[in-house]
């Protein structure tokens, strides 16, 4: 059975959910044809994307565009703490990333360039 958590962020009671093995990679999926940019909802809170936060809890994206950097850090905090495996996951994938480029030709340090 997968964790679920309650926390209350101001007056609302947010459910915080652990991502199902499928719901992962659907998420992973969804990063090889990923929509409009969006600044604010990457890069807002360290971390996480806003995103991220919809598919992890039971607030809906109006809810989440109206909240405070304040309360969604409570709900972030929430979310890795249940989903710590997923972090991780996302963590090395970063990692990998930024290996990958750094490796190629023209990169910045790169002396095969």
């Amino acid at each position: 059975m997968r964790i679920e958590k309650t926390i209350t962020v101001g007056d609302r009671a947010v459910t915080v959910h652990e991502l199902t093995v499928a719901d992962i990679r659907a998420w992973l999926k969804s990063l090889e044809s990923p929509a409009e940019p969006d600044i604010v909802g990457v890069a807002l809170i360290d971390g996480v994307e806003l995103a991220d936060l919809a598919i992890m809890t039971d607030l809906p994206v109006e809810v989440i565009e109206a909240s405070s950097p304040s309360e969604l850090r409570a709900v972030f905090d929430a979310c890795r703490e249940v989903n710590a495996d997923f972090f991780a996951l996302r963590g090395r994938l970063e990692t990998i990333g930024k290996a990958s480029l750094a490796s190629m030709p023209g990169a910045p340090g790169n002396h095969w360039s």
